[in-house]
């Protein structure tokens, strides 16, 4: 949680720096664009919710038909070994905050000032450190840093990429125990 607060610390830390408006990079929505009653970015935060759980359920729908190939299943073993037993509020904890932090900083602070792809390609490498047994972990975090930075640009707001990091987190933490169990 510290890691991750700290992350989320540095975001809005850049975003001040950056004369941006947390409240519109993460809703899409300003509290003065409310009080003006200025219509939200493309999306509504319902629909942007919407967008973001689904987009990740279709994620963690993938990750586990493809949990069992190779590479994929020795991730989710090694995830599963070095992260070990932990409670369904531990792993709430842990979505939420990774998926908050991760998303104000990559999304929210970096890819308006750096761009799309360099934002995925380093989202992507800070996941499995160029680790060579790691690198299944990398590609999934790229190609999921290009979907978290398309629902922000599509939406508008971080709602989207945050529910849809979030959902991928809580789910694919919640397998990894039903793979131990089932190894």
């Amino acid at each position: 949680m510290v890691f991750y607060g700290i992350m989320a610390m540095a975001a809005v830390i850049v975003l001040q720096l950056s004369d941006f408006d947390a409240a519109r990079v993460i809703f899409g929505v300003s509290h003065e664009d409310v009080v003006a009653g200025a219509p939200p970015a493309p999306f509504g935060i319902p629909l942007a919710a919407l967008f973001g759980a689904a987009s990740g359920l279709a994620i963690v729908g993938v990750s586990l038909l493809l949990r069992k190939v190779g590479p994929l299943n020795r991730l989710q073993k090694e995830f599963g070994a070095v992260l070990g037993e932990q409670s369904t509020m531990t792993i709430a904890v842990l979505a939420v905050t990774s998926a908050v932090g991760e998303e104000l900083l990559f999304r929210g602070a970096l890819q308006p000032l750096v761009g799309f792809w360099p934002t995925a390609i380093l989202f992507g490498l800070l996941h499995g450190g160029g680790a060579p047994r790691l690198f299944a972990w990398t590609i999934f975090a790229f190609l999921s840093g290009l979907l978290l930075g398309g629902l922000a640009e599509w939406t508008g707001s971080l709602l989207a990429p945050i529910l849809c990091h979030l959902t991928i987190n809580f789910w694919n933490l919640q397998n990894l125990g039903e793979n131990e169990a089932t190894s």
